[in-house]
């Protein structure tokens, strides 16, 4: 009997718990109105900080955009402000939504990380076409140089094994002539039914010139540069022979490295 009565009130806990959660979650939600800034979760403070960077472009009120930050209990300061923006685009956010909050990072004294990518990226110089006045003698003024646009080589394509259980994955890495690292590069990543376009530096605790993509099975992948001619790796899968790597890991993953060469 003891038993009995015990299996019956867990049945009615059960039973009552669940009646109030369908209560309260179904048939009278909480509905929340008017919520202060500071109370908001982080995903919504991330849409509040992006229109506090377009209204700082605009106004250029840095006094004004400290007391906005303040209604969002976050600090007025440059290297909180880019800790935020780089958790934002390891989110998958883009970087033209954070740009201008990336500037009100940067008047507030951050500098270096994720704010390269915002910085200018190497672009390639204009290839030009010399042209003489008329009546003018080559003799007297001599052509313009001709300063060649930057290209990149591929030096390393190496496939390693994946972390076990995880999903492929391409590392990339750009860096210029003389092997440093270069943020802000753009990188295009493209398969059979579509393309995917992000830049180097999103993670700077991985390099200033370090970009990922997560790969799906059965798919075959192309990496190469936005912005400059050079190499490409072509053909890129996730997909792992037999005995290739240990039972735990499911799939292959690249690294890639590019370099400029001139």
């Amino acid at each position: 009997m003891r038993r009995a009565a015990l299996v019956l009130l867990a049945v009615a806990t059960a039973a009552g718990l669940a009646g109030g959660l369908f209560y309260t979650w179904v048939l009278d939600p909480v509905e929340y109105y008017d919520a202060a800034p500071d109370s908001l979760c982080i995903q919504d403070k991330f849409v509040y900080l992006a229109l506090i960077g377009d209204l700082y472009a605009y106004e250029g009120d840095l006094v004004q955009a400290k007391a906005r930050l303040a209604k969002l209990d976050i600090e007025a300061d440059g290297p909180v402000l880019a800790g935020l923006i780089e958790e934002y685009l390891d989110g998958g956010g883009q970087p033209e939504e954070v740009r201008n909050l990336a500037r009100l990072a940067e008047a507030l004294g951050a500098s270096g990380g994720v704010l390269l990518v915002f910085a200018s990226a190497p672009t390639p110089s204009p290839e030009l076409t010399p042209t003489l006045p008329p009546q003018q003698s080559t003799s007297s003024t001599p052509a313009p140089s001709v300063t060649p646009a930057p290209r990149f080589r591929l030096i390393e394509q190496t496939a390693v094994c994946a972390d076990p259980g995880r999903p492929g994955q391409i590392a990339i890495w750009v860096q210029d002539a003389k092997g440093n690292e270069l943020a802000g590069a753009e990188i295009v990543v493209s398969w059979t039914m579509g393309q995917e376009r992000f830049f180097t530096g999103l993670r700077p605790k991985r390099g200033a010139g370090y970009a990922d993509f997560e790969m799906s099975p059965q798919v075959e992948y192309d990496v190469a540069l936005a912005d400059f001619k050079g190499d490409a790796a072509h053909g890129l899968v996730s997909d792992l022979s037999p005995g290739t790597c240990p039972t735990s890991t499911t799939a292959l993953s690249w690294r890639l490295t590019f370099q400029q060469t001139q």
